[in-house]
């Protein structure tokens, strides 16, 4: 009698969470019982394909600094056996304590109806194919292949179920199964990206509702709406009765390398230093001086996004500063008095500058910008107390490809961009302590772009949104500022290069190895 409850308990649960159906079948159960000796966790990644075939995705290369941390405390160990029922009820429950469990990322959920799960993915999977068409699949004649994606190619969706994770919990593959076809997404960001709630995907208000650390339930108000990504792939999903389902996380970002909430309650409540918390995330680093690096100097080229973080590309920049503003091009020079605003437009394939509605200059050449004041950039808004940011350094102003618009590039001292940087990245509330590790991580995170020259065709090394990492999108402040300082050139190496220092916001209570995530 014991052994048929069992039996039926377990099928219970596999059709309320909609994964393998409810008719009896001879295939391996999706879930199998919590208290088997046998563990799904092969190396590092977490097998749960089950009766599906298995794909060829390639598994990246671990990078040896950036590895899988447990960050729970109470329970330390919530995944025995690695099933994903253990997953299911870990993220649903609000209650687990963690080193930055004060986030309220911490544990969310969102829920979602059949109409809405369906819009969203039968929108997204058509994009996410064309932008990354090896890492989605379609099932076809009992494999999977990469082959364009119709539209409409879900239909109205049958199963979400996850076939593959990180021992950390992330989930590295989502099988998608719905009227019209079967598809596998792989990869952290591709998995986020695809249930992207924005209200172009949905057309109704989406709310995700979070949780700290030790919480009897979720707050009562949501802490996001219609987010453009999920907060992150650290995830399990709960079919509904209706065909709905709930999605339940934890954490807010990649989830690899540095969680800044964590390096918060590390250093403040728990006697870390700065020094062992860069040792608790990157392992098998060094803290060395910047300048005794081979291609590293005193200066980064940043590129300097709209006021949306959408484009490089401005049809319009404005500038104002205190000081005199010196304009110079192999076409001419001007000087600007203090005080006084400038333009720069296209008009027939030139940059033109403009000053009180006169032409002063028009040029095909790129133009340098100084002043001995700082400089405001007014056409931009970001989140600071003038609305406009004020930059230090010299700009740079070229014509972006197409010539239509203009690309601006700030030229700055790399310990003057990290004052910028550092405030916008962490809130001064996380203290002294915190601020260090995220300037350490800022400027090595900074070192190492410069050396990757990803964006040498456009002239800089960095872009100031969280492509690279957010630069004067708030106000400086004092505690910050003593953390760059107090930390001036060190950054993190490995084998004497610098490393690339990941960092995000909320840890799930586990970190994922890099090779996991990208």
């Amino acid at each position: 009698m014991k052994k048929r409850n069992i039996k039926n308990m377990i099928a219970i649960g596999i059709c309320l969470l909609g994964f393998t159906g409810c008719s009896s079948s001879s295939k391996k159960d999706y879930y199998e019982r919590p208290g088997s000796s046998s563990s799904n966790l092969k190396g590092d990644r977490v097998d749960l394909y089950g009766s599906y075939s298995k794909d060829k995705i390639p598994v990246a290369r671990p990078i040896p600094y950036l590895k899988y941390v447990n960050d729970m405390e109470s329970p330390k160990v919530p995944i025995k056996y690695y099933k994903e029922k253990e997953f299911l009820d870990f993220y649903k429950n609000t209650k687990v304590k963690g080193h930055g469990d004060n986030s309220n990322y911490w544990r969310w959920k969102v829920t979602l109806t059949k109409k809405e799960i369906s819009n969203v993915l039968n929108k997204n999977l058509v994009t996410l194919s064309s932008r990354r068409p090896k890492e989605v699949l379609t099932y076809e004649k009992g494999e999977w292949i990469a082959k364009k994606i119709p539209l409409n190619p879900v239909g109205e969706v049958i199963t979400l179920r996850v076939l593959e994770r990180g021992k950390s919990g992330l989930v590295t593959k989502l099988l998608i199964k719905g009227t019209r076809g079967e598809y596998i997404v792989a990869k952290e960001g591709n998995i986020r990206n695809l249930l992207s709630l924005s209200r172009n995907n949905v057309d109704s208000v989406v709310n995700i509702y979070g949780a700290k650390g030790g919480s009897a339930s979720y707050n009562d108000k949501p802490i996001s709406k219609n987010p453009s990504m999920l907060p992150s792939a650290f995830i399990a999903i709960e079919k509904l009765g209706n065909g709905g389902f709930n999605i339940y996380g934890g954490g807010f970002g990649h989830g690899s390398g540095i969680p800044q909430w964590s390096a918060m309650d590390l250093t403040k409540n728990k006697g870390y230093s700065y020094k062992q918390v860069l040792q608790r995330y990157y392992t098998d680093t060094k803290l060395k001086n910047m300048r005794s690096v081979d291609g590293i100097g005193d200066k980064i080229r940043v590129g300097i996004m709209n006021s949306g973080f959408s484009t490089l590309n401005h049809s319009k920049i404005s500038m104002f500063s205190l000081g005199t503003i010196k304009i110079k091009s192999k076409d001419g020079n001007v000087n600007i008095n203090p005080r006084t605003s400038v333009d720069f437009v296209v008009k027939d394939g030139y940059t033109q500058v403009i000053v009180q509605n006169k032409l002063r200059l028009k040029t095909r050449n790129f133009i340098n910008i100084t002043s001995n004041k700082m400089i405001s950039v007014t056409n931009i808004r970001r989140n600071v107390r003038n609305k406009y940011p004020t930059y230090r350094g010299e700009f740079e102003i070229r014509l972006a490809q197409g010539g239509k618009s203009l690309n601006l590039i700030n030229e700055i001292n790399i310990e003057d961009y990290l004052l910028q940087v550092v405030p916008s990245e962490m809130p001064q509330s996380f203290g002294l302590e915190a601020l260090k590790v995220q300037a350490i991580a800022a400027r090595t995170y900074a070192a190492k772009d410069i050396l990757r020259n990803r964006y040498a065709k456009q002239g800089f090394h960095i872009v100031d949104s969280t492509q690279s990492q957010v630069y004067n999108n708030l106000d400086e402040n004092e505690l910050a500022s003593q953390g760059v300082k107090s930390t001036k050139g060190l950054i993190l190496v490995h084998e004497d290069k610098p490393i690339d220092a990941k960092y995000y916001s909320t840890s799930s209570g586990f970190n994922s190895s890099a090779h996991n995530v990208w």
